[in-house]
């Protein structure tokens, strides 16, 4: 037996040689890419999953993410996502001041959808990254007041400023962009997103 033992522990020595890097650098699945010089997170690593959104008030696929993939997203998995919207300001800071005074009285979602709406169903388009024509949302959505005192304030400045800056960090000229951890961009396709959210946390939902 022990002749036997010793004449099998090379081939498994082996096997380890072989095998281990594959399993150290298995590739997560999902349909995704890096931002240079990050790597994708380590599956099964996550309690909740943070992905940031960098979008634009006037661009179509943001809309379509936020008014039908997101809310599946939120639906499914609940608090084990969180997804932080970036505004990125190409066409101006207003929208995305708004939304930062918005997310403070817990409004936020609310006010990206009624912008959205007002762009895209309302026929405003650009026009709403103008103030006069902003304020009609934040009327819509009981914010005339803060509208009015918190635009310029510091505070809501330095959210939007930040938020820009966000995107300049990861190179970001499209939108929308998902980044989940410090550099993983999936495609934006629900299937996708779950497949790539489930294989990150802990405890996959069904």
């Amino acid at each position: 037996m022990h002749g036997k033992t010793m004449k099998i522990k090379p081939f498994f020595i082996l096997l380890l040689i072989l095998f281990i890097p594959t399993l150290i650098y298995a590739k997560n699945p999902g349909r995704y890419e890096l931002i240079v010089p990050f790597q994708a997170p380590p599956v099964r690593s996550m309690d909740q999953v943070v992905i940031h959104e960098v979008f634009a008030f006037d661009c179509g696929h943001c809309f379509n993410f936020h008014s039908k993939v997101k809310p599946r997203l939120v639906k499914k998995f609940g608090d084990k996502i969180k997804i932080i919207p970036q505004p990125i300001g190409w066409r101006g800071p207003n929208p995305g001041r708004l939304y930062y005074i918005a997310e403070k009285f817990g409004k936020g979602e609310q006010v990206i959808l009624s912008t959205f709406d007002m762009i895209f169903n309302k026929g405003l388009g650009a026009g709403v990254f103008k103030k006069d024509i902003l304020q009609f949302v934040a009327k819509y959505n009981g914010l005339e007041k803060e509208f009015k005192t918190m635009m310029e304030s510091p505070e809501i400045v330095k959210k939007m400023n930040q938020s820009i800056q966000y995107a300049d960090s990861k190179n970001i000229n499209s939108t929308p962009t998902l980044v989940i951890g410090e550099g993983m961009v999936p495609e934006r396709e629900y299937n996708n997103l779950v497949t790539i959210i489930n294989s990150l946390l802990k405890h996959p939902v069904k």
